[in-house]
């Protein structure tokens, strides 16, 4: 009877060990991909917001600063929450005016600087500020 209990403990540490392991590369595997489901949709964003202001008349970057943060072109009354919590400090719109020797040479760049990825797991749940800026830079359509 005790070779049994010492057995049923034996198996109920392991069992625990084993599902330690096993949890801790589960949210290891969440952060991971909700890291790359938070870049891939930034740079689906940024594209989308490089696009629209290609094809439309330069007048400023504010229009295109509302894309990204809240996929319209004016900003939305209230306190409406941004795309994946990014603020207007985070994207830098460049626009380069063609000069009379290059009048073809006009283009449009957004980036998005310092986004903080929020994660999942319990010992690395605070916000990670990430070193790789998204950028996309365009020709502007010839008018």
């Amino acid at each position: 009877m005790n070779q049994r209990r010492r057995q049923r403990g034996q198996s109920m540490v392991e069992a625990t060990l084993v599902l330690l392991v096993f949890f801790t590369l589960l949210l290891g595997v969440i952060d991971c991909g909700q890291v790359l489901f938070a870049h891939q949709s930034l740079v689906e964003r940024v594209r989308a917001a490089v696009r629209w202001g290609v094809v439309h008349p330069w007048n400023g970057g504010d229009s295109i600063v509302n894309l990204v943060l809240y996929n319209q072109t004016e900003a939305p009354r209230g306190n409406t929450p941004a795309f994946l919590g990014l603020r207007p400090e985070n994207v830098v719109v460049r626009h380069r005016a063609p000069t009379p020797e290059r009048p073809d040479d006009e283009t449009l760049g957004v980036t998005i600087v310092n986004f903080q990825s929020q994660f999942f797991s319990p010992w690395i749940a605070r916000m990670l500020v990430s070193p790789r800026a998204v950028s996309i830079t365009a020709p502007m359509a010839s008018r």
